[in-house]
């Protein structure tokens, strides 16, 4: 059976790409392949969970520190990693940096290289020109997965494979509700409304104020809570009656102690909190892009729609009936969709292939 080694570099925290990668090697594990991790962590990015988090989950992996965006010591250090693993090896590499030393560290070591697409991100001409050499990469690997058709658009011949969650395991070790509350000192009146991403253009972060005050005009019993960080991070933490909780690595409780989960995203492909959201039973509202739009792990809005987030989002508090309708639809969709077994059988079709 082929053994893979996913790559990934600068975790800096416990965002999509890793927890997505995660999920991978742990569900090929259980399939009974062969797979490990391999991460690049920068000197300046202080306290990844990442490693730790590998280890406490039983995922062999190897760090290596680099900081510069080229750099050959972690191309060969890569290199001799994947070539450890036998013959017919694959290495899956997560993320434009890892496909970058990926896609030299597989020649060198005569492998096959999958990358996964978990979607680009462009908020300014620097961006832009980052992506472009991104696809043009990408074009000279054996194969290309996009976790939602969004991210495979310009990408011929992507394998559309969505992220996968093992739900009973995400939640286990999770206590009650009220006690994930009491942590972030909610009363049994508040209504939590979270935001829990990067705080960046692309997430929509800078639309937090907008949405704050059309939630605290239309409720009384609303708060916004803020879950991560970004180039925006400091104008959030600037907004009144906003909770700046920064990265966080207990996702898990966070989401649980949220009444909605509000996604105002201009770009997604199929994001790995949406899923999470739904193993917590917190529903999701998000603006219709990627997989907020069809996934049915979200009740999707107009884009840019900030009145009918709100709207959306208070209704669904309000009305037990319409919560309870959109968390049955959100949960059939991640046990037919999104399934651990499922993924790894398809992963490894396409490596043996």
């Amino acid at each position: 059976m082929t053994a893979v080694l996913h790559a990934l570099a600068w975790p800096g925290e416990l965002s999509g790409a890793p927890r997505s990668m995660e999920e991978s090697i742990l569900a090929l594990r259980r399939a009974g392949v062969d797979a490990r991790s391999w991460l690049a962590i920068g000197r300046r990015i202080a306290g990844s969970p990442v490693p730790d988090r590998f280890t406490a989950l039983g995922i062999p992996h190897a760090v290596r520190e680099a900081d510069t965006f080229l750099a050959p010591a972690a191309v060969a250090d890569l290199s001799r990693a994947v070539r450890a693993l036998g013959r017919g090896a694959v290495l899956h590499t997560h993320g434009e940096r890892a496909l970058l030393w990926g896609r030299a560290a597989a020649r060198l070591a005569r492998v096959r290289h999958v990358h996964t697409n978990h979607g680009f991100v462009e908020n300014d001409d620097r961006d832009s020109r980052r992506v472009a050499m991104a696809r043009k990469l990408l074009a000279s690997v054996d194969a290309v997965i996009a976790v939602h058709p969004a991210a495979a658009e310009g990408l011929p011949g992507a394998y559309v494979l969505p992220n996968c969650l093992d739900a009973d395991r995400f939640v286990e070790g999770l206590g009650p509700r009220d006690r994930a509350r009491r942590r972030l000192a909610l009363t049994e009146h508040d209504r939590c409304f979270l935001f829990c991403g990067r705080l960046e253009l692309e997430k929509g972060a800078d639309l937090l104020a907008t949405i704050q005050a059309a939630l605290q005009t239309r409720s009384a019993a609303a708060k916004l809570f803020v879950a991560g960080s970004g180039s925006l991070a400091a104008g959030v933490e600037a907004m009144t009656d906003v909770r700046l909780l920064g990265p966080r690595d207990d996702a898990g409780e966070v989401l649980q102690a949220a009444d909605v989960l509000l996604m105002p995203s201009r770009r997604e492909g199929l994001p790995m909190v949406a899923l999470e959201a739904t193993a917590v039973g917190t529903p999701v509202v998000g603006f219709q892009v990627g997989g907020l739009a069809d996934s049915g792990l979200a009740t999707p809005v107009p884009e840019e729609n900030v009145p009918a987030l709100v709207q959306t989002a208070l209704h669904l508090v309000r009305d037990a009936t319409a919560r309870k309708d959109a968390l049955a639809r959100a949960r059939e969709a991640l046990v037919q969709n999104h399934s651990p077994a499922a993924h790894a059988a398809a992963l490894s079709r396409l490596y043996d292939a």
